[in-house]
């Protein structure tokens, strides 16, 4: 009975010890203020569409300090010829897009979540003409998603998260967007309280991290 109570109080030590490892490392994912998880496109020789999905504090604000956040989707057209107007339909949305004339695109966006496609269907009316347009995810099976990335760059710079952590409060913001050329990639900033940023760019299937960047607040 004695060496019952004895392995009780050991396992029971061990319970407490693990409970207290997870309760100093606190969960990163919660100190995201900026996460584009979905990227969608479109190119033919006529139009070229891009439709991110991203959620963002608001008031967006490089302060080290996440915020209340807000899911939007962001849609780019450029078309050619460059028509005088041009409504758009995606979902349930529907409306006008602006003109940007210095980058030659039109631009919409409106407060909604991720979509968790593989494809959208967007009409883009222009000219007195509807055109409907398949506009795919660039991400496959493969792909990492935001939290996955994450993971890699703690553990790649565990120093630096460690460093950030107080009290078992993380002492920082964080930005994770999904990014495409001809490939699939993260961006991954770390912004601390005095504004300095330290950024990732990851392979965004494999989470291997290709270069570093430290910017100064």
């Amino acid at each position: 009975m004695k060496k019952f109570y004895i392995a009780a109080l050991i396992f029971a030590a061990a319970g407490v010890a693990a409970l207290a490892g997870c309760a100093s490392k606190p969960n990163y994912n919660l100190y995201i203020s900026e996460k584009r998880s979905e990227i969608y496109m479109y190119k033919d020789n006529a139009a070229e569409i891009t439709v991110q999905c991203v959620s963002r504090e608001q008031p967006y604000n490089a302060d080290g300090i996440c915020g209340d956040m807000c899911d939007l989707v962001e849609i780019s057209v450029k078309l050619s010829p460059v028509p005088d107007a041009v409504e758009i339909t995606l979902g349930d949305y529907s409306g006008e897009m602006n003109y940007e004339a210095v980058d030659g695109r039109f631009t919409a966006s409106y407060s909604a979540p991720a979509f968790g496609a593989e494809k959208l269907d967007l009409t883009l009316g222009f000219d007195k003409e509807q055109h409907t347009y398949s506009v795919l995810s660039v991400s496959d099976g493969s792909t990492l998603t935001c939290e996955q990335a994450l993971g890699y760059v703690a553990e790649y710079d565990g120093e630096l998260f460690k460093g950030l952590t107080k009290r078992h409060d993380f002492a920082g913001e964080i930005y994770v967007r999904l990014l495409y050329d001809e490939g699939c990639y993260y961006y991954v900033g770390v912004c601390d309280r005095d504004k300095n940023i330290t950024a990732y760019l990851l392979d965004g299937g494999t989470g291997k991290v290709i270069a570093t960047k430290s910017i100064r607040g």
